[in-house]
């Protein structure tokens, strides 16, 4: 799976950490940014370079941001959206998102068709968690969106919801997917077989709320807030196992203020890049395996169905 690490203004692991700039050159990591995110910080870009910008020779990955500023009250102008993409010099080896009109799939249409035209670069378009309606068809990458709302617990739309609808588009077609926002360290093992790429941000919200992934888990930091939050903490035998190689002590991960959550931010995105390394370990998790139960059961719904449409077919 092709990974893109999410990031936003004010921190950029791969320039903290050599060691993680090392393991993102070599499994190709690329990075996505949005215009949302960094449209004010447009001309500092200009005037270095987008790569420069990002200290970043790897792909880099455009996207509108609509979401994010959806849930602010706003819709972003399709016009804004170009002139920013015109300015900061996209190379032929990067990649840009549509601007998508949440809820609105044929203005989302008009949009990818005026870009489209407007730019020579593959725009990318998106199609929204449940629809299966695919209107680009003649698209070989497409973009999937509209499911981090779905890993919240007891929310409409389950993430078993996201693995039935990755089945199902993958029986409807042989396009290459990119998920959005999906590429924690569980999920890329769950939807490995279904996703050509994915992207992870939030290594951050972790690092914020005191949690650590670990081949075990998402543990918690319980000595980084004075209320200890439930759920399993980062023991000394799973530090010991699990720390990465840049993390020198326990008590990093605790420091108070930004100290402490970089460190934390670190750890995360370590992990985001070296999950494959231990697919058979997170394979057995409990959270993974209701997963790919799922995920069976969604495979067999469509088989007995296709058994049954040929007899229908060819009975006479």
């Amino acid at each position: 799976m092709q990974l893109y690490l999410g990031v936003v203004p004010g921190i950029f692991p791969w320039s903290i950490e050599p060691i993680i700039h090392k393991k993102m050159t070599e499994n190709h990591t690329g990075i996505i940014f949005s215009y949302w995110s960094f449209r004010k910080k447009k001309a500092e870009m200009v005037s270095k370079g987008l790569h420069d910008y990002f200290s970043f020779e790897g792909p880099i990955m455009v996207d509108s941001g609509a979401y994010s500023a959806f849930n602010s009250g706003v819709n972003i102008q399709v016009d804004d959206y170009a002139s920013f993409l015109s300015e900061i010099n996209v190379h032929d080896k990067d990649l840009i998102v549509n601007l998508d009109v949440i809820g609105d799939p044929k203005k989302s249409r008009q949009n990818w068709i005026y870009l489209t035209k407007k730019f020579d670069y593959n725009i990318i378009p998106v199609i929204h968690l449940p629809d299966t309606r695919n209107s680009y068809p003649s698209k070989d990458y497409v973009g999937l969106g509209g499911m981090v709302p779905a890993f919240k617990i007891n929310q409409p739309g389950s993430v078993h919801d996201v693995a039935s609808w990755l089945v199902s588009l993958s029986y409807i077609s042989k396009t290459k997917f990119h998920g959005f926002g999906i590429g924690s360290p569980y999920h890329q093992i769950a939807f490995r077989d279904f996703l050509y790429s994915a992207d992870w941000i939030g290594w951050r919200r972790n690092a914020a709320v005191c949690s650590c992934y670990t081949p075990e888990g998402s543990v918690y930091i319980h000595e980084a807030r004075k209320k200890k939050k439930k759920g399993k903490s980062l023991t000394s035998y799973l530090f010991e196992l699990y720390t990465p190689p840049f993390i020198g002590s326990y008590e990093m991960l605790y420091k108070k203020g930004t100290e402490g959550w970089i460190n934390r931010a670190l750890w995360n995105v370590w992990w985001f890049l070296i999950t494959e390394d231990y697919r058979e370990q997170i394979e057995t998790s409990k959270y993974v395996r209701s997963l790919q139960k799922r995920i069976s059961q969604t495979q067999f719904e469509f088989k007995t169905r296709r058994l049954y449409q040929f007899f229908q077919n060819n009975i006479k």
